[in-house]
């Protein structure tokens, strides 16, 4: 298809706006299609549900301690998990209308701040990473620790599950891609995500900030950010496709310029093309759209910026993109005698030409 028919049918318009009065990290639709759930950097889960032509605020679901980067939905089930950054997985009931315990806890999954969290094909697992260095896999069922792949040598920002179910892929902080088997937890390959990572001026800068499969798992897509440059998210947005078989990279993307950050979400949309968004500086970022093979993107966003998530509701007619609205850096004065912390908006984006193959 050419861009211009792929423009046609996807460019998305602007619908309602969510606004909340903290950050989230990340937004995404139920399975079902009735729920709206977000994770926040207030320690709660913030939940809408969703209707044709509103979104109505629930209950926070109230547990964890510290920021949460991380959640996912288990299967079809009406279940969700999500984890924190003093390394606590809660898992949670997310349809109640009020508020609610957490079906199962465990506060010290980790030893400090969970940054990558997904949950196995057949919904019976979640594997969980970060600033330890240590995979751990539990069930989701009650949190019982399954499985522990130590060993891996630095801080780990991405996971996902082949959707075969057999292997479980990590992206870590200097832009390597490792596989483990899920049965045994050995390592089986190692992929370069190549420019990903740079030590400058005695900072790590980089990391494969996302890894997702498309759907029948023969290619894999990594987003991060391309040369980077010290610790304040300078650098180029990208995305690389590897061949899942042989491990080579395919296609590379970047997004964006020098001032537009990390890769922060990306996901191969059910017709094949790859949607991602970025985040840095505040007004910085772009959400795309871009066919892999392409030399730049069908659709680029430039008035969405700053984006955590970008996500697809079941009907294949909406997108929740999930922004941080914050216009505050460090060294600003004080408002008040308070400091002036950031708060999100989720635009709602409307795809009305998209042929519907799937129901709410």
């Amino acid at each position: 298809m050419q861009m211009e028919e792929l423009l046609k049918r996807y460019e998305p318009v602007q619908g309602e706006t969510l606004e909340y009065e903290r950050q989230l990290w990340q937004a995404r639709f139920s399975p079902c299609g009735k729920f709206l759930v977000g994770a926040g950097y207030d320690a709660t889960i913030q939940r809408w549900t969703v209707k044709d032509a509103s979104f109505e605020l629930l209950a926070p679901l109230t547990g964890h301690n510290g920021w949460l980067q991380c959640f996912a939905f288990v299967g079809s089930d009406d279940r969700c998990v999500s984890g924190d950054s003093w390394g606590g997985v809660n898992c949670w009931t997310y349809s109640t209308s009020e508020k609610s315990e957490p079906l199962w806890s465990v506060t010290e999954a980790l030893a400090g701040w969970i940054r990558a969290m997904t949950v196995s094909p057949d919904g019976t697992l979640v594997a969980i990473g970060g600033n330890d260095a240590v995979i751990r896999i539990l069930s989701t069922g009650d949190g019982t620790l399954v499985r522990e792949i130590a060993g891996v040598p630095h801080e780990i920002f991405s996971l996902a599950f082949h959707p075969g179910g057999k292997t479980l892929v990590a992206g870590d902080l200097r832009g390597t891609i490792r596989e483990f088997e899920t049965a045994t937890g050995k390592q089986t390959r190692e992929i370069a995500a190549a420019g990903m990572y740079q030590l400058n001026h005695m900072q790590d800068s980089g990391g494969v900030r996302q890894l997702s499969f498309n759907v029948d798992g023969s290619l894999l897509v990594a987003g991060g950010m391309k040369d980077p440059d010290g610790g304040f998210a300078k650098g180029s947005p990208v995305l690389q496709v590897f061949d899942w078989t042989t491990g080579e990279q395919i296609h590379e993307l970047i997004a964006g310029d020098s001032q537009d950050g990390f890769m922060y979400d990306a996901w191969f949309h059910p017709d094949g093309f790859i949607v991602g968004v970025s985040s840095a500086f505040p007004g910085k970022g772009k959400l795309v759209f871009w066919q892999p093979g392409d030399e730049t993107p069908f659709f680029i966003g430039t008035k969405l910026t700053n984006g955590r998530s970008v996500a697809l509701h079941p009907d294949g007619r909406r997108l929740a993109f999930t922004m941080s609205n914050s216009a505050n850096a460090n060294g600003r004065p004080l408002k008040g005698g308070e400091y002036s912390g950031g708060t999100a908006k989720i635009h709602i984006l409307g795809m009305p030409d998209r042929a519907v193959t799937a129901s709410a």
